[in-house]
């Protein structure tokens, strides 16, 4: 491959709200949301959940990283990951870190907290990497490289921001975590993943586990349903889908049995596991 044109995105993490680790999600995994992008020779990040202690690995030894961390929003499990973020602590690298304020606060606010006594015992100021803290406002585009980076407001509680990276003539957009309304279609979601070329959605419950009829309603909660997901893609004219940040009580066998039913035949939607790597622009492969 020419690595120039390369455009792929590699998921280190996808659980929601809590890792779920043991036998029943050995093939899906259970480290909560980090994903890996690549354009060309740029590096980008989403999310700090448990899953980016993992990328952190892979990235030892492979000389100087430096790499834009985008951050959906600043709740534990998209956070949790960072102070076992192995290349933080290595000179030479640097990372840009961008993030909306939520509650008022960014994300250099929150990596304060957690890099911390009683919490942790490493602090902000043992960390020997370049960190460039950089704020946003949801519908800012931001142009890193050669990569354009639009974003867009999500509905969850304290905000979440959407992501769409352009590179190359393609698009890949990620939309984590988002609540679609209760009837209709999210249209400002919809604009930003329009004719997308791949789309990394939020799709936690079932429509009988968001209603309330298994269970507590989700309704509020700040989550997708896996109908509501598919019915924004469709609408939007994306080529192909990915499902994600999968429910931590999700077995392997009922995600299994959940795309059999909700997926049908289709070609263009995936439900996510864990170590997976997709090519920006390429069919899904079975």
């Amino acid at each position: 491959m020419d690595l120039s044109k390369d455009f792929s995105v590699k998921y280190w993490g996808l659980r929601g709200s809590i890792p779920s680790p043991g036998a029943h999600t050995v093939r899906y995994g259970g480290n909560t949301t980090s994903l890996e992008i690549r354009c060309g020779n740029q590096l980008f990040a989403i999310d700090g959940g448990t899953g980016v202690r993992l990328l952190g690995e892979s990235l030892i030894g492979k000389g100087p990283v430096h790499a834009t961390i985008l951050m959906s929003h600043l709740h534990l499990d998209h956070v949790q990951g960072f102070p076992f973020f192995a290349p933080f602590l290595i000179p030479g690298n640097r990372f840009d870190i961008w993030s909306a304020r939520h509650n008022g606060l960014g994300v250099a606010d929150i990596l304060r907290q957690l890099f911390n006594q009683p919490a942790f015992p490493i602090s902000m100021d043992m960390l020997k990497a370049e960190l460039n803290f950089c704020m946003l406002e949801p519908g800012d585009t931001l142009q890193v490289g050669d990569v354009k980076v639009r974003t867009a407001p999500l509905h969850h509680p304290g905000g979440a921001v959407g992501y769409r990276l352009e590179y190359g003539g393609r698009s890949l957009a990620h939309c984590s975590d988002w609540e679609h309304p209760a009837e209709g279609l999210d249209e400002a979601l919809v604009e930003l993943v329009r004719d997308a070329d791949l789309l990394s959605v939020d799709a936690t419950y079932t429509d009988d586990e968001y209603a309330g009829r298994t269970g507590p309603a989700r309704r509020g909660w700040g989550h997708a349903t896996h109908a509501a997901a598919l019915a924004h893609a469709d609408a939007a004219q994306v080529r192909n889908t990915l499902l994600f940040h999968h429910d931590p009580s999700r077995t392997d066998d009922q995600l299994d049995a959940i795309a059999r039913t909700t997926l049908g035949h289709r070609r263009d939607v995936r439900f996510v596991a864990e170590g997976q790597v997709f090519q920006v622009g390429q069919p899904l492969m079975m």
